[in-house]
């Protein structure tokens, strides 16, 4: 190619990178398509090109590049993320994890995002172990991401970890992420809250939930039940605007003050609280996704909680409490698994307000299939190697009956068969798995449940949501109490229900209790068609009790934090 002719290209070049890092994608396109009918052979401008269709959702196009790039170059590891990103736009998970898979091998040096993002794909699949190692990868690579870490964090919950050792795991973000308080930090500063213990409390919440998934069932009663005479509310919600819904509109209507705050940084964040006065500030998210914990260690309330949003403690020190209940945290033996000071609500630990668009219980699904069939719908990544084994354990106790699992990843017929597969591993027969993916409606995801008769939870990660929406439409839960909160929230709800003997202690108990309630259809049916009525005048829903115990709570906080005050001064 004459000297000319490659000035030529470069100048292109230039332009397409450029019109691409400016936005102008269809510019950079028809540039790049230029660049490619000078020189159809350069693997880079064909995987260039494929990242711009993908930016621009033309994916059978961007996919056709990126696969021109690999047979130009097999070796190149790009392409084979783009083609990941593509399969994973598309639910495609099984694929998601070969092609990533595939440009690690490629290049092990991958930038700690790919690791992230794949420590992800194989969560969702129900790979909690692998991804924990993915995620501990990513980690490594980005040790100052406390995002990353908390990632990891919750990732561990899914697996048969002890309390303890779960501990030692988030006292460790702390360590990292806790900003330890010095003099020119606003961790330091004393806060000019009045110390009046019977005062008019301004209660905080932090949240990325005010909206319908978690809003809509346990954060209605904080705004509709609460003595507005003696407490204010201010929401500091982290929602991205997208993401915003009729019930982020609700509550932003009831609150006393609503801050948007996805913009600020911790600083900034923990300034406009302590500006706003708050006197107890409740996270709401713990290790969840977007959460704001290394904001708390700048101290921006005198009083900081963490409550519903997480299955375990924070880890840190500027966390003062954590709200649970004596059946999800039995006095004594959980205690030493947290670093905050529990604080034990009457069972339950949380307020389930039920959905008003679930259609009616239908009567015993055996009735018209002629065999019993058990069922979860909670995400697969607490489907664990365990959970395999204790569910194959009721359906060979119950040879005739069926399992019906249902979650998102089950759209992808390669995740499903991988499931199928474990189960086979287990001495249960594929056939006896009827796998659901996603329903985009919420009413036609209720309505699933009614094809569901007894309900089995998973282990060590119970359900929470999953399980209110179960026993709402009718299906009683089998659960095996363990021995930390995440293993014990099943115990707390079946309790609050008036159905302890629903709650196992031993593998054993709960395979035993699955098949005794498998063979009395007559009392199945009679706990089906009562259920609704049972949780609705049960704990559970009493969103007046539970208010007035967790405002109660909140005084008694408040109180020792005026106490310590005045032994301060």
């Amino acid at each position: 190619m004459d000297p000319s002719t490659l000035a030529t290209l470069d100048a292109l070049k230039r332009r397409a990178l450029e019109a691409f890092t400016a936005g102008r994608l269809e510019e950079a396109v028809a540039l790049y398509r230029d660049l490619l009918a000078e020189d159809g052979t350069a693997a880079d401008l064909w995987n260039n090109l494929g990242v711009l269709l993908s930016e621009l959702k033309r994916p059978a196009e961007a996919a056709a590049a990126l696969r021109i790039a690999l047979a130009l170059r097999p070796d190149y590891d790009k392409p084979w993320v783009g083609l990941g990103s593509e399969a994973f736009g598309g639910d495609r998970l099984e694929e998601t994890v070969r092609c990533w898979t595939r440009a690690i091998r490629l290049e092990p040096r991958q930038g700690a995002g790919l690791w992230f993002n794949l420590g992800v794909v194989r969560q969702m699949r129900g790979e909690a172990a692998e991804a924990a190692a993915v995620f501990g990868r990513a980690e490594a690579l980005m040790p100052d991401d406390p995002r990353v870490a908390s990632q990891r964090l919750l990732c561990l919950n899914y697996l048969d970890l002890s309390g303890e050792r779960l501990l030692a795991e988030h006292r460790r973000f702390d360590d990292r992420f806790g900003n330890r308080a010095d003099d020119d930090r606003p961790s330091s500063i004393p806060h000019a809250n009045r110390p009046d213990p019977e005062k008019r409390l301004r209660i905080g919440y932090l949240s990325v939930e005010f909206r319908e998934h978690l809003g809509a069932y346990f954060l209605t009663p904080l705004f509709e039940a609460a003595d507005r005479g003696r407490f204010d509310i201010v929401c500091y919600s982290i929602l991205p605007d997208v993401h915003a819904d009729a019930y982020t509109a609700r509550f932003k209507a009831q609150a006393d003050g609503w801050r948007n705050v996805g913009h600020l940084d911790d600083e900034g964040l923990a300034a406009q609280i302590r500006a706003d006065g708050i006197d107890i500030l409740v996270d709401l998210a713990g290790h969840s996704g977007l959460n704001r914990l290394p904001m708390l260690a700048l101290r921006p309330a005198p009083v900081q909680v963490t409550w519903l949003g997480y299955p375990n403690g924070t880890g840190m020190a500027s966390v003062d409490y954590r709200i649970v209940d004596p059946v999800s945290d039995p006095i004594g033996p959980t205690d030493g698994h947290a670093v905050e000071t529990l604080v034990r609500l009457p069972a339950p630990f949380l307020c389930f307000h039920p959905p008003a668009s679930a259609p009616p219980v239908v009567p015993l699904p055996a009735g018209a299939t002629g065999a019993v069939t058990f069922g979860s719908f909670n995400k697969l990544s607490k489907i664990t190697d365990g959970t395999v084994a204790l569910w194959a354990e009721v359906l060979h106790r119950v040879p005739d009956a069926r399992l019906l699992l249902k979650d998102r990843p089950l759209s992808d017929a390669g995740t499903a068969a991988m499931l199928r597969a474990r189960f086979a591993a287990a001495g249960i027969d594929p056939a006896r798995l009827d796998l659901v993916g996603f329903i985009k409606d919420g009413a036609g995801h209720l309505a699933a449940y009614n094809r569901i008769d007894i309900a089995l939870d998973p282990h060590p990660y119970n359900g929470t949501i999953t399980t209110c929406d179960t026993l709402w439409m009718g299906a009683p839960l089998v659960t095996l109490a363990g021995g930390r909160h995440a293993a014990r929230v099943g115990a707390s709800l079946m309790t609050a229900i008036g159905l302890p003997e629903l709650v196992a202690a031993t593998p054993d108990r709960y395979a035993a209790i699955a098949a005794e309630l498998a063979g009395d259809l007559t009392r199945l049916m009679r706990l089906r068609m009562g259920m609704r009525e049972r949780v609705r005048a049960s704990a559970l829903c009493d969103e007046a009790r539970f208010m007035r115990n967790l405002e109660t709570a909140y005084r008694l906080m408040w109180r020792r934090w005026c106490d310590q005050r005045r032994s301060d001064s």
